[in-house]
């Protein structure tokens, strides 16, 4: 910087080219120096329109920095690595001060000024601020992290001065997203619970409650308390809190305070499922207002997860223990198949498992059909919702064949992992899969599968667990047992994720009768 450090952070001659001399392609350097210039801004009293000139360009580097830095992290593993950890914390200090920066504009109008002409640059102000301030817990999202609590009362305090200018459903062609559907964007988008989503849903997510945010509206708290709206789908909202907000289902005899709101999701869940239902009937997704993605089965699974969660949120049924025994986790399709067939049928002893690649956690808490686990060491490089899992106890030998449901990183650091426990147990094996070409021919493969004797979802039924894309409808899977060869004709997948699908094996064609017929989790029962 140099002989420019005596200059105004507002000179628009220097600010310009003094950016396009910092190394675009450093995050953390950008970043770092963006937010020292912003604070030089802290107690200049330039005339607004050249302080909002200079935070715009600020603005269009920092959502630049945002989109590439996102991109980084959907690559990198949890818990990050050190220099991406830094990237990712010198960003989100630069969109605050930023944030701030727009803030402090929005402040400085009164209702006065803004009837005199200004409401112009106060809509700018507010629009960028409330929009900076969603990206960064956005970007927490990206990590498995919560948003600021800092964040969301800024979020709640800029949503109501707008609507008190009567600002905030205005929109403008160079700013087509209002402050209230960035605001109900970023609310629906933290009931969605994305601390649960597969890769690629936050993407999906987003672009949706972007295009069908409109659809959930505000009410006062206190007149819907009165005439009563059903309970479910609406969510009390209250300034001044650090989070989103909470289910009116969870708000129990929480007092309903002047200020508060409710926003009601009825009129939103009501086009989901038309368009849920479009896509099920096979209508082209552009005619129902969705992406070409939206024919894909993960997409059709995510909006059905986002109606139940904007529903009726599930409740917490258990509680933490205090007691948290250690388990030893293996992570993949491939992974799993190996540790079954080799050393998952040893006890633990000191020494690392041969072969596989495994991870220590200690079990937060447990409950009749899931595990919550705190990780202590090990490599989580594949680890991501929706993944196969095997988790085995230090002193047992029973693998319990989970998937990841819920991820948490709570400081970067630290991670913690929600488990839904499909089947205690698993058995390796190699199946012939047959399917036939275009013209008609027979073809066979054999592929890696897992059998699971018992499916309680399935209501004890047995299962397979496939690599993903290994397996397609209607193809025909035969497997040995025992003394006989028995082939199963695959429905669709009860369960699918990036790695692996579940499919039910109930319905059962022999290739060879079995000399002793059995139930079907009896032929597969693990001898």
């Amino acid at each position: 910087m140099g002989a420019n450090d005596g200059a105004s952070p507002l000179d628009p001659e220097r600010f310009p080219s003094w950016l396009a001399a910092l190394p675009q392609d450093r995050t953390g350097v950008v970043s770092r120096a963006l937010t020292d210039e912003l604070r030089k801004t802290r107690h200049l009293h330039e005339k607004i329109p050249a302080r909002l000139r200079m935070y715009e360009t600020c603005y269009k580097t920092a959502t630049r920095l945002i989109g590439e830095l996102e991109k980084r992290l959907e690559r990198s593993p949890l818990p990050l690595a050190q220099d991406l950890q830094s990237d990712f914390i010198e960003a989100n200090i630069l969109l605050k001060a930023l944030a701030s920066a727009y803030t402090a504009i929005v402040e400085e109008f009164s209702r006065k000024w803004i009837n005199l002409g200004y409401s112009r640059p106060f809509h700018l102000a507010t629009v960028r601020s409330i929009r900076l301030q969603a990206l960064r817990i956005e970007l927490a999202y990206r990590v498995y992290a919560r948003g600021s609590a800092a964040a969301w009362t800024e979020l709640h305090r800029l949503y109501r001065l707008a609507r008190m200018a009567g600002l905030a459903s205005r929109k403008t062609q160079s700013m087509p997203l209002g402050v209230e559907q960035i605001y109900v964007g970023a609310l629906l988008l933290d009931f969605a619970e994305p601390n649960k989503f597969a890769p690629g849903e936050l993407g999906w997510a987003r672009f949706y409650v972007e295009r069908h945010a409109r659809f959930a509206v505000f009410e006062g708290a206190q007149a819907s308390k009165k005439g009563r709206l059903d309970e479910e789908a609406c969510f009390l909202i209250k300034p001044g809190d650090g989070r989103a907000g909470r289910a009116l289902v969870r708000a129990g005899r929480a007092p309903i305070e002047a200020g508060d709101m409710i926003l009601n999701c009825g009129q939103l869940l009501a086009r989901m499922q038309r368009q849920i239902a479009g896509l099920e009937k096979g209508k082209e997704p552009a005619q129902l207002g969705l992406p070409l993605t939206a024919h894909l089965p993960q997409y059709r699974a995510m909006m059905q997860k986002l109606h139940r969660l904007w529903s009726t949120p599930p409740l917490r049924r258990y509680s933490r223990q205090k007691f948290k025994p250690r388990v030893d986790l293996v992570v993949g399709f491939d992974p799993l198949w190996s540790f079954l067939s080799g050393p998952a049928g040893r006890r633990r002893n000191d020494t690392l498992l041969p072969g596989v690649a495994t991870s220590e956690w200690a079990i937060g808490n447990e409950s009749p059909d899931g595990f919550f686990l705190q990780h202590v060491s090990g490599n989580t490089a594949s680890l991501s919702v929706g993944e196969l899992v095997g988790l085995r106890a230090r002193d047992k030998s029973t693998v319990f064949i989970c998937l990841a449901r819920r991820v948490v990183s709570r400081d970067l650091q630290s991670l913690e992992l929600g488990l839904q426990n499909l089947a205690a147990g698993g058995k390796p094996v190699m199946a012939s899969i047959e399917s036939t070409d275009k013209r008609g021919r027979k073809q066979a493969r054999t592929a890696r599968v897992i059998i699971l004797a018992r499916l309680p979802a399935l209501d004890d039924g047995p299962a397979l667990i496939a690599p993903a894309r290994t397996i397609a409808s209607g193809m025909s899977v035969c497997l040995q047992q025992r003394d006989a060869t028995v082939r199963f004709r695959m429905d669709q997948p009860v369960e699918q994720s990036a790695g692996c699908e579940i499919f039910s094996l109930a319905a059962q064609v022999p290739a060879k009768v079995p000399s002793v017929r059995a139930h079907p989790a009896e032929i597969f029962h693990a001898s």
